[in-house]
């Protein structure tokens, strides 16, 4: 700072409230800006948060970004911290508690502004009472904010769907165990199905690492003279869906003509990707703003004392693709 101040022919204040992004004159500003490119200067972060006592990192923890929804859920909440001065610090957890744990402490150590969370572990007891914290899809505490799609409506909506298309014999799918959200998703598509009295049923690949040796197995067993023994299917996700999809088209049946199918997610690889697969949408930039917003009014001071731990439930709905009618 004392290079960019000589330099720049100001003084080390000038500086400080520059780089603090407080008001400056246009020509002090200039000057500073010049000085800086000169002599390629980089703001020590962390030693002015600790001189501030305020950060303006924010960690996100994902069980995983191999997958599109949480790749296009992190790119959301990326862009919508940084309109609001904050950077993101992305952690994935690989679905472990222990690395999501480490994550944490090290949230703690280093002070971050705030955490943002799709918590596997039991976090309530590890965030420190000084980080505001917003979890998403599961509560990790009373009295911290949850954002979540409304999974139960999903898969009623994908009952609904599916009976509306012409279809009579439903198949709910997926990978044991079925938990969490997975399981509210399953619950509201059988609730449908009883309520309106339509045959369904359901199957559960065993967990192991070649499960969709289960799905091609029971696929294999319940096709007769060319047909499948059910003409709809819903999964809790779009991968499992996917998997199924390809397998019935590899064993010569008919999508959507002979079966249709339901996936939930609705994510995109890439922005202009084509829908293939028919989906229950979460809407990940509305996901992302929320959460961002429940994070930033913690960190108003005025609200000191105030209850956070509200739900906010984020609305679905239904994306066709190509693999219903």
């Amino acid at each position: 700072m004392n290079d960019v101040a000589n330099l720049a022919g100001v003084s080390r204040g000038s500086i400080s409230n520059y780089i603090n992004g407080k008001k400056t004159k246009l020509s002090t500003q200039k000057k500073i800006e010049e000085a800086i490119r000169s002599l390629n200067y980089v703001p020590n972060a962390t030693a002015r948060s600790l001189k501030t006592s305020k950060s303006n990192f924010v960690v996100f923890i994902v069980p995983t970004v191999n997958s599109p929804f949480f790749s296009e859920l992190s790119y959301h909440m990326q862009q919508e911290l940084q309109q609001n001065g904050y950077k993101m610090i992305l952690c994935n957890s690989n679905n472990s508690s222990k690395e999501e744990i480490e994550y944490i402490q090290m949230a703690n150590t280093q002070k971050v502004a705030g955490l943002i969370t799709m918590s596997y572990a039991d976090v309530a007891n590890l965030v420190d009472t000084n980080i505001p914290l917003v979890s998403i899809e599961k509560r990790v505490s009373d009295d911290i904010p949850l954002v979540i799609s409304d999974n139960y409506a999903g898969g009623r909506l994908a009952g609904e769907v599916l009976t509306n298309r012409g279809a009579t014999r439903l198949l709910f799918i997926s990978k044991r165990p079925v938990r969490n959200i997975s399981a509210v998703r399953e619950k509201g598509f059988l609730d449908y199905c009883h309520e309106n009295n339509i045959a369904v049923e359901r199957f559960l690949a065993r967990k192991r690492t070649n499960f969709i040796a289960d799905f091609k197995r029971f696929i294999s067993e319940n096709i007769v003279d060319g047909s499948f023994a059910y003409d709809g299917v819903f999964s809790d996700s779009d991968e499992y869906a996917s998997d199924f999809y390809n397998l019935l088209i590899h064993a010569g049946i008919r999508v959507p003509s002979q079966v249709q199918i339901i996936g939930f997610d609705g994510s995109r690889v890439y922005p202009r990707q084509k829908i293939i697969l028919s989906s229950i949408k979460q809407h990940t930039e509305i996901i992302a703003k929320t959460a961002v917003e429940k994070l930033l009014t913690q960190f108003d001071d005025h609200k000191v004392g105030t209850f956070f731990g509200e739900q906010t439930t984020i609305p679905i709905s239904f994306e066709k693709g190509s693999t219903t009618k």
